[in-house]
């Protein structure tokens, strides 16, 4: 009798926990977006939360919390509740690049977080003011070569995957170059813009530059042309040699959310990615999806991403503690 009861105890449990998950989401749920408003940020945000609205049944609210290179939006999502009401905008920076650059990072990426989904992935691109002498990467290798520590870099900010391709640049071209950080991508582009840098190594929100005829593009971080840039030779390209830097832009939930609100959420993102509209506006800016959005293949990614940035920041010798 007393089996029979607990039996019936643990079905009654059972049928309660999956019908909250099917209850999912009730009211309106939260995308924290790392950094601030402007850049590739404010695309990939706005857009994947329109599309996913009506999957839901939910609105998805943006909300930016910039600062620490997205440490302390990242932060402020991992101390959350576990619910699925609040969600992160996972990208290589926050997830695999600060706790390899920071002795103090308040979070972490693996313990801390419960992996959704992986979505896009984009490069960063090499630019100059459309008046500049400089037409190649080669021309700025060049110069640099001849004037030792002449030249100068911008990019959105210490640590993040620009100003880590310039880092990049300098050591498999054997150049120097003195890095000047901006507080976001539109602002490194307006210093550029007002002759403040030489260059600028940004995400693909320069292509609105590129395109009024402002800026002009030299190269592309990818391994491959970009389908928004067919033009831009990548760096490899270009003749620098093993050089490879992407930006992935994933969802991520706080560590201990129920499996059943994961995959609601994973089977929402993945189905939105495969929506034309949101195919078309996200290669209009250079975002290409990736073939696998499960959260098993984030959860590699990240792992794979802490690895391969502890090695090149090593190499490099870049530290920020």
């Amino acid at each position: 009798m007393i089996k029979r009861l607990i039996h019936i105890g643990f079905l009654y449990i059972a049928v309660l926990t999956t019908n909250s998950y099917a209850a999912f989401p009730e009211k309106p749920i939260t995308l924290i977006v790392p950094y601030a408003s402007g850049g590739m940020s404010s695309v990939f945000g706005p857009i994947m939360a329109e599309a996913v609205q009506p999957l839901l049944g939910q609105r998805m609210i943006v909300e930016y919390k910039p600062g620490a290179n997205g440490g302390l939006g990242a932060a402020y999502v991992a101390k959350s509740k576990p619910d699925g009401y609040t969600l992160l905008m996972g990208v290589n920076s926050t997830m695999a690049i600060n706790p390899n650059l920071y002795d103090k990072v308040l979070y972490d990426p693996i313990k801390d977080f419960s992996p959704v989904a992986m979505l896009y992935r984009s490069a960063n691109i090499l630019v100059v003011k459309a008046d500049s002498p400089f037409n190649s990467v080669q021309d700025v290798i060049d110069y640099a070569k001849q004037h030792p520590g002449k030249l100068n870099f911008g990019s959105s900010g210490k640590g993040a995957t620009p100003h880590l391709s310039g880092e990049m640049f300098k050591k498999r071209a054997d150049i120097q170059m003195t890095h000047v950080p901006y507080k976001g991508v539109g602002p490194a582009l307006i210093g550029l813009i007002g002759g403040e840098v030489d260059m600028v190594f940004s995400d693909l929100s320069a292509m609105a530059h590129i395109q009024n005829g402002t800026l002009k593009p030299l190269a592309v971080t990818s391994a491959q042309r970009l389908q928004a840039a067919p033009e831009v030779p990548t760096m490899q390209e270009a003749g620098v040699k093993d050089f490879l830097i992407s930006t992935w832009y994933s969802i991520v939930a706080p560590a201990g959310t129920p499996p059943g609100i994961v995959k609601t959420l994973n089977d929402a993102f993945s189905k939105a990615v495969q929506m034309p509209k949101v195919k078309e506006r996200m290669a209009g800016v250079g975002m290409e999806p990736v073939p696998d959005t499960s959260s098993k293949f984030l959860e590699k990614s990240v792992k794979s991403d802490l690895d391969y940035w502890k090695r090149f920041l090593q190499e490099a010798k870049i530290e920020m503690k």
